[in-house]
């Protein structure tokens, strides 16, 4: 693996572990919401690839 991949690995479970520290549900929530908004635009402007 290259170190590239490992530090993103590295850093995607310091954000996991950061936010299961979070205790407040409407912090969690707010959260996921903006992820989950960001998904959607990165999705329109990217064309889905062909199914296999």
């Amino acid at each position: 693996m290259s170190n590239r991949i490992i530090e993103d690995d590295l850093e995607m479970l310091r954000l996991i572990k950061a936010f299961q520290k979070i205790t407040d549900q409407d912090t969690r929530r707010m959260i996921l919401l903006y992820v989950d908004e960001q998904l959607e635009k990165r999705q329109a402007k990217v064309p889905e690839s062909p199914s296999r």
